[in-house]
């Protein structure tokens, strides 16, 4: 397929590499190089990966956690980030309550952070028995489920956008990522209950 250098078709291409084929005739021709990668959808199965509660001693494999269980799982890009601390941790700790009701086992919130800044930032807004507080230490899972956002500049790494998901059994059921990965709007609590 012929096409102009400016075309449109090129923003089309996400997290793919584009290079362009010259022919003899002037001609450029546009080819894919590699897979369009999406971030997590309802029915992917989540990774067998530890995440890390309270302390490095303490893994928490986030397959077996979910497997048999209704859990609710929501990623923030930081603890203790304003928005993270003001509306999104807040709001899954006060509907923890409505979450039960409707037959969630466990409510997870998960953060590239260490797990010793996890567990004082859930005890400063009394997530204990609510919410569990888990560590992406090395982005592993974000990675995995293709949900990485480069923060270098305002968080000095990569960080986990900002999403929320009902996982039912080790499978995504329900999966909402914000557009920007930071916005604090579709990930919400609220907005996941009415999913439910």
């Amino acid at each position: 397929m012929a096409v102009n250098p400016t075309s449109k078709i090129l923003s089309k291409v996400v997290n793919s590499r584009v290079g362009l084929n010259f022919l003899a005739n002037g001609r450029k021709y546009i080819h894919v190089t590699s897979a369009v990668t999406m971030p997590v959808k309802s029915g992917d199965k989540l990774p067998s990966v530890d995440l890390y509660e309270n302390s490095p001693a303490s893994k928490v494999n986030i397959a077996e956690l979910t497997a048999g269980k209704k859990v609710i799982i929501f990623g923030v890009p930081g603890a203790f980030t304003p928005g993270c601390s003001k509306t999104h941790l807040p709001g899954y700790v006060s509907d923890f309550d409505k979450f039960k009701s409707k037959g969630v086992d466990e409510i997870v919130c998960v953060s590239v952070n260490d797990p010793f800044v996890m567990a004082a930032w859930g005890k400063e807004h009394s997530a204990d028995g609510k919410v569990r507080m888990l560590a992406d230490t090395n982005c592993a899972f974000t990675k995995a489920m293709d949900l990485e956002k480069d923060l270098t500049g305002p968080l000095g790494s990569i960080r986990c956008q900002r999403f929320s998901m009902l996982v039912e059994d080790g499978v995504v059921k329900t999966a909402n990522v914000e557009p920007d990965g930071t916005g604090l709007t579709c990930s919400l609590s609220n907005s996941l209950l009415s999913q439910l």
